[in-house]
């Protein structure tokens, strides 16, 4: 998926009445996670946690917009990215 495709999906799956700008913050998160999974992209603290199924340091390294959007980030993972997602982020080989 590019940014355009993700940034729509954000805004189909909008259930916590993210705004216009969160969007675009959340999109270019989940566009990050997509490159880390396909191009080994570095991530920061936050999107590590999400990505690792982290709950309590995801919580605690979000920002708000970020808070508010973990269901939204959860929805991606699940929807978005292949099954082995979770092997790569606890640095299986996949």
């Amino acid at each position: 998926m590019d940014y355009t495709e993700i940034r729509q999906y954000a805004e189909d799956n909008n259930e916590m009445k993210l705004t216009p700008e969160e969007l675009d913050h959340v999109a270019m998160c989940m566009e990050h996670i997509s490159k880390w999974y396909y191009e080994d992209y570095p991530l920061g603290s936050f999107l590590t946690a999400v990505v690792r199924n982290d709950l309590i340091n995801a919580v605690f390294q979000a920002d708000d917009v970020n808070r508010k959007a973990l269901k939204l980030y959860a929805f991606f993972l699940t929807w978005n990215l292949p099954a082995d997602w979770r092997k790569k982020a606890l640095g299986v080989k996949v």
